[in-house]
């Protein structure tokens, strides 16, 4: 049975970090295929850098979805590194989880969450406001686990 891991977390916490992290682990373990890792934000990324327009959010979900579940179709391993801070977010991933008859493990990137430090270390350039709405809006999940190894965030 293959993989789903849904990274959660606001706006500068290490989603990527730990994403970029986890898929060369994997591709170790697994004798180097490596592990694709999905955001959103990858579809704001082009040839002239990151620009993000708020406008196109849902299509670049929905990107990310149908990069999931081509993942899923081909039976690799995926990682999905969203904010993912509410239940409906993460919900289309869980669906296809179930679709695809895939294990899920749920990440969220270390806490304590302080939108202040995420505002000078969010690299999207993500205001400050939206930040503190990120934080304030997360909902636990039973089967999540926080990352505490630290020592992937230094470099």
């Amino acid at each position: 049975m293959s993989k789903l891991i849904i990274l959660r977390g606001p706006s500068g916490s290490g989603k990527s970090t730990l994403a970029r992290y986890l898929s060369e682990q994997y591709s170790d373990m697994t004798a180097g295929d490596v592990m694709p890792v999905l955001e959103a934000d990858m579809y704001f990324e082009g040839y002239h850098g990151y620009k993000f327009d708020a406008s196109q959010l849902g299509t670049a979900h929905r990107w990310c979805q149908l990069g999931v579940e081509r993942s899923m179709f081909h039976g690799e391993a995926v990682i999905v590194s969203n904010t993912s801070m509410t239940h409906w977010e993460m919900k289309p991933y869980l669906q296809l989880a179930e679709q695809y008859s895939y294990t899920v493990e749920v990440w969220r990137t270390p806490g304590p969450w302080d939108a202040d430090i995420l505002f000078e270390r969010n690299v999207h350039g993500v205001p400050l406001a939206i930040l503190q709405k990120q934080v304030r809006k997360y909902q636990p999940t039973d089967t999540e686990q926080e990352w505490d190894d630290l020592s992937i965030f230094k470099s």
